[in-house]
């Protein structure tokens, strides 16, 4: 009797909002995916993750969140990062690097938080070795990179955290001496941030200037039909294209940015670039290996990046493989955006610098940068299959 009772309440309502389409959508989990949804009742985010052993592309991509929902309604097929560099300077030491995303490596965490929804002890949050970088010539090691955290034990995988008004999920890996780490954090009014640290474990090359590049991929499908558009500061793109950040290169002199939206719902999500997203630019070594930071293309099945494989020494990220005039015009997309640091040893930089003059030692000062994205128009959570009301609205910027 009851499931009749809500079944006709939902049937009711589905009359009086005139017959659009009511029902919550959610993630099917399949294979290697884990199923999150947040918090556990009445959830605002549901998605699978996949840890970075378990992410798509040559070599992995990472932290990999597929078929992202936010209060029922479809926000993204995939999330991850499948292009990530390492260049020196001049070709010093290690010259470059195409690294590799697929290599799990361990994260200081409370068991409560290990690849499960948790909530994590205050002083005892997830730790890579990113976190416990904060000196400028000193090396950590691996987990637990000489620390020693309440209740806090050493796991690879993900951690899950829950903080009450967001949702965290941290990864680590490794490609070489460097150690990676990749955060999503999805905030109850609809944000989503995610912000990409660049770690060394031992100090090599640690005495010479050099700089890593970090490529995200968002593979959005708002509202799940495909009927996508991409718009820069507001204005609609007709097809592929890359661009620049700009501090004060969008509306009244604010920053640029970059939107997708489903073409009939309005529903939406801004690309604000970070404050430490401007710190470094494009080509900054002269190498010419980086100089776009975003790139709007049509998303194709299996496309992950400029190239089909993952050679090491394959340092240049070639634009031109994914932008190359295909429509964006309510269709798939993905948004691929850059984000880069510098590490720099003594006396080194910039280029003709003397003492003063030159930036201190940061070489083993781990960096953390990453946009917001942030949702407009109306993100009202679908009434659930009960026919109950569900999770708050999401607010626009």
């Amino acid at each position: 009797m009851k499931s009749i009772h809500h079944a006709s309440l939902g049937l009711l309502l589905l009359g009086l909002l005139g017959g659009h389409e009511v029902l919550a959508a959610t993630p099917t989990c399949t294979g290697s995916e884990t199923k999150l949804s947040w918090p556990a009742a009445n959830p605002v985010w549901e998605m699978c993750w996949l840890r970075p052993s378990q992410s798509v592309g040559p070599d992995g991509s990472g932290l990999e969140v597929r078929d992202v929902h936010y209060n029922g309604i479809p926000v993204m097929r995939r999330m991850h990062a499948p292009l990530l560099f390492a260049e020196y300077r001049n070709g010093a030491g290690g010259n470059c690097y195409r690294d590799w995303k697929d290599e799990n490596t361990t994260i200081l965490a409370v068991p409560a938080v290990q690849n499960t929804l948790g909530t994590p002890t205050y002083g005892s949050y997830a730790t890579t070795a990113c976190d416990r970088s904060q000196n400028a010539t000193a090396s950590y090691g691996g987990c637990p990179f000489g620390l020693s955290l309440p209740g806090a034990s050493c796991a690879a995988g993900v951690m899950i955290e829950d903080f009450g008004d967001e949702v965290r999920l941290t990864t680590q890996y490794q490609a070489g001496w460097y150690m990676y780490s990749s955060r999503f954090a999805f905030f109850k009014d609809g944000r989503i941030q995610p912000y990409f640290g660049f770690g060394n474990r031992d100090g090599t090359y640690n005495n010479v200037t050099h700089w890593h590049h970090n490529y995200w991929r968002f593979e959005f499908n708002i509202d799940g039909d495909g009927n996508q558009m991409v718009s820069e500061n507001g204005t609609d793109k007709a097809t592929e294209f890359s661009a620049l950040r700009s501090a004060n290169g969008g509306a009244n002199g604010g920053p640029r940015t970059w939107e997708v939206r489903n073409a009939a719902s309005g529903r939406g999500y801004r690309l604000i670039p970070g404050s430490g997203d401007y710190v470094v630019p494009t080509d900054e070594s002269g190498r010419g290996f980086h100089t776009v930071d975003v790139m709007a293309t049509k998303q194709i099945d299996g496309e992950y990046g400029d190239r089909t494989d993952n050679q090491l020494g394959a340092c240049q990220m070639n634009q031109n493989a994914l932008v190359n005039n295909e429509t964006l015009s309510n269709t798939t997309v993905a948004l691929y955006y850059r984000v880069a640091v510098r590490d720099s040893t003594a006396n080194n930089w910039p280029p003709g610098c003397s003492g003063g003059t030159c930036i201190s030692q940061d070489s083993m000062v781990c960096k953390n940068t990453g946009p917001m994205l942030v949702p407009f128009g109306d993100w009202s959570d679908y009434i659930h299959v009960s026919g109950l009301e569900g999770p708050i609205n999401g607010t626009s910027p």
